[in-house]
């Protein structure tokens, strides 16, 4: 029965008709009334009349029950009887099955066994005829001897039959027999190795020593030789062997030469170490701590030259061994890679055995050495392989050992050397009188900074860099030029804030001092545009950026490297306009300074009788002498950008014409004023001796001249006539009546 929610029927303001709906199918008839006249007993007869009313439906539903529950007992007995004869046939069919499951696994087993036992007798028959072979046979001690070369043949075909039983027995190892078979097939496949290690082991030294009796490499081994080693090299490679060929190819030709050289390193070291800690000056001294460091210039370059070349009798073996070659069919080992497994992994070993702190950065001049030393010997050990050999060695082998290169410690150490470097020639920026020029990467410089900067990035680029770092000494570079961009900006900005204007207009003939301002942002704005110049595309520091970028990065990388470039260049820009300003006030000061005589020219021709002007006043040449010292001042600069020097030279002329201007102007309106209050007066100006040009017309013709002559001056100097010159023709335009 239903869970029966009391509180609904105690709750007195609930619908007693929605109640009995609700349970009325849920609950029995009289609990029902029960409980309606318990919790409703004010309400009892209309609830008696509500449940009279639906009390029929249940009398119906009850009689309709009655009738169903009649019509199904006729049919009960049998179909109860069904049911116990479908249980008991599910019984019998489920013995059945399983009876089935059990003689079908058994059967499998049978199978299996029948398959484990005559694996077992195939490769039995085929072990024992592989140790009667063995037993059998019995090589020649001479190579040519046809019995020599059956053996080696011999040897590869029992390689093959070892191979095929550990194939077959593979897939029936859960039979003991087959298991037992299988050690002791292992046993015999061990000793065979062991036979053919042996063999190996002696033909290579014989090779060896008949090789170097000879000396002659382009000759090589007899053909006959060369089968027997190849064909034991195979036969340990098909029972799986192939490292431990290498290892003996690496015993009999390159152990011996490691350790020699390895010897001749530590010996210069130590030669090294002894002559520095002899030497009595003081530069010295300071070389005894890094003089002990050990320099694998030696190792690796000997290596090469022994293993790397036609005279090395295992180059010679490594390529018979890949095939390919005239005259060399039936001898290839593929298998085998001896150049990366029998040199190149040995030394980086020996590298690490007799010099683990080769890779500390202890000493970063040595450790950029030795790892270069070792990025060469890896491209001249993948110059004498295929392309197969040269991946297998990066995947397998050089993983690990690159690792163990702290590169990162260098970049740290590098980035911090290249800092101070730079901070330290900033520091004398302040003092330095720019009178010496620098030479730095192929430039001359005027500042210090400038080229400590240039020299430091020759050496991140051309001494520093490694492979692989490519993104840090890129990244390194333009930080440097980023540093050089904000020292330039201070010496800009604390320079215009000292010291005088430097412009002697007494000497003969008038010139800016060296210590001027402007003679000084001249110098600093010249090394700034070879520093921008350097950064374009085959420049000093473009040229490494672009020759460096590593070929796996494509077009996308090239194209990237250009915009970081183009980026440097430009955040100089704002640098460069700092020293333009600070250069155009300094020589447009210079240069407004005679326009104070403009004022003086009334006093001159009025009343005085004076004849008609003919040419300029001396202070239009003397407004001029300024900028024509500054433009020869800017080519002693090496402002070799001709445009750019003449865009400087137009802006301080606009500055200069912006001055005059304003002083014609001033004089122009200054003189009408005088001129209306004399009319006032005496009904008319002053007349001087020409009777038909007043004073008036000579003040006007003379400030008309100046300005012609210094527009055309100017125009000669700057080469080019800026807006400013225009603005000035039009300022005395009224007054030209005269």
């Amino acid at each position: 029965m239903d869970e029966i929610h009391y509180s609904e029927f105690e709750n007195p303001n609930f619908d007693a008709k929605e109640l009995v709906q609700r349970y009325r199918k849920r609950v029995p008839l009289p609990q029902l009334q029960k409980l309606l006249r318990t919790h409703h007993g004010n309400t009892r007869q209309e609830l008696v009349e509500l449940i009279n009313e639906k009390y029929a439906d249940f009398v119906s539903l009850s009689s309709r029950m009655q009738g169903v529950e009649r019509a199904l007992k006729p049919l009960r007995a049998p179909l109860e009887e069904s049911s116990e004869l479908t249980k008991g046939l599910h019984a019998k069919l489920g013995g059945l099955l399983q009876k089935a499951e059990e003689a079908h696994q058994g059967l499998a087993r049978i199978r299996s066994r029948k398959e484990a036992l005559h694996a077992y007798i195939e490769n039995a028959r085929l072990l024992e005829k592989l140790r009667a072979t063995t037993k059998s046979s019995s090589a020649s001690d001479s190579p040519e001897s046809k019995n020599f070369r059956d053996e080696r043949a011999l040897q590869e075909s029992i390689a093959r039959d070892l191979r095929r039983i550990h194939l077959n027995l593979a897939s029936v190892s859960e039979s003991s027999e087959c298991a037992a078979l299988l050690v002791e097939a292992n046993a015999f496949q061990e000793d065979f190795s062991k036979r053919l290690e042996e063999k190996l082991r002696l033909l290579l030294r014989a090779s060896k020593r008949s090789w170097e009796a000879v000396q002659t490499p382009d000759a090589g081994l007899p053909r006959s030789e060369l089968l027997a080693i190849s064909h034991t090299c195979r036969a340990l490679c098909t029972i799986g062997h192939s490292q431990l060929v290498e290892a003996i190819f690496a015993d009999v030709f390159t152990k011996a030469t490691l350790q020699e050289q390895s010897n001749a390193c530590n010996a210069a070291a130590e030669e090294a170490k002894r002559k520095a800690m002899t030497m009595a000056d003081a530069t010295a001294g300071s070389k005894v701590v890094s003089a002990g460091a050990v320099d694998l210039a030696i190792f690796f370059e000997s290596i090469q030259k022994v293993f790397f070349t036609e005279a090395s009798q295992l180059l010679w073996f490594a390529r018979r061994f890949r095939g390919g070659t005239a005259g060399d069919e039936g001898v290839e080992v593929p298998s085998v890679k001896l150049v990366a497994y029998s040199v190149v992994l040995p030394a980086l070993r020996q590298v690490q055995e007799v010099w683990p702190n080769v890779f500390m950065p202890a000493f970063p001049d040595i450790f950029a050495a030795n790892f270069s030393h070792f990025t060469n010997f890896l491209q001249a050990a993948e110059e004498v392989m295929d392309k197969s050999e040269a991946d297998e060695l990066r995947q397998n082998v050089l993983g690990d050992f690159q690792k163990r290169w702290k590169t990162q410690v260098y970049c740290s150490l590098r980035t911090k050397e290249a800092a101070q470097r730079v901070d330290a020639a900033a520091q004398k920026l302040s003092t330095d009188q720019l009178a010496q020029r620098h030479s730095a990467a192929g430039g001359v410089y005027w500042l210090e900074v400038s080229a400590e900067l240039m020299r430091t990035t020759d050496l991140v680029w051309n001494a520093w860099y490694l492979s692989g770092l490519y993104p840090k000494m890129a990244r390194l570079s333009l930080e440097l030029i980023a540093k050089y961009g904000k020292v330039i900006a201070g010496f800009a900005e604390t320079s215009s804030t000292t010291g005088g204007l430097g412009w002697d207009a007494s000497a003969s003939p008038p010139t800016w001092e060296a210590s001027a301002l402007a003679v000084r942002l001249s110098r600093a704005a010249s090394d700034l545009l070879q520093v921008v110049s350097s950064l374009s595309e085959n420049g000093s520091i473009a040229k490494p950026f672009m020759d460096r970028l590593p070929l796996v990065s494509g077009e996308q990388g090239e194209e990237l490297a250009k915009a970081l470039l183009e980026d440097a260049a430009k955040s100089l820009q704002p640098t460069l306009q700092l020293l333009q300003d600070g250069m155009l006030k300094q020589v447009v000061a210079a240069m407004g300074t005679p326009f104070a005589a403009i004022r003086g020219i009334p006093a001159f021709y009025r009343m005085l009788n004076k004849p008609v002007p003919s040419k300029a006043s001396p202070y239009v040449e003397s407004s001029i002498r300024p900028l024509t010292a500054f433009r020869e001042v800017l080519v002693h600069s090496t402002i070799s950008d001709q445009k750019i020097m003449n865009c400087w030279l137009q802006d301080m002329v606009e500055g200069a014409a912006e001055e005059f201007t304003s002083q014609a102007t001033q004089l122009i309106e200054m003189t009408h004023q005088q001129e209306a209050s004399l009319r006032r007066l005496a009904g008319r100006g002053g007349s001087g001796g020409d009777d038909q040009v007043s004073d008036l017309d000579k003040i006007y013709i003379q400030l008309c001249i100046d300005v012609d002559t210094f527009i055309d001056m100017a125009s000669t100097v700057a080469r080019g006539s800026p807006p400013g010159l225009n603005r000035l023709k039009e300022a005395v335009a009224g007054i030209r009546r005269a």
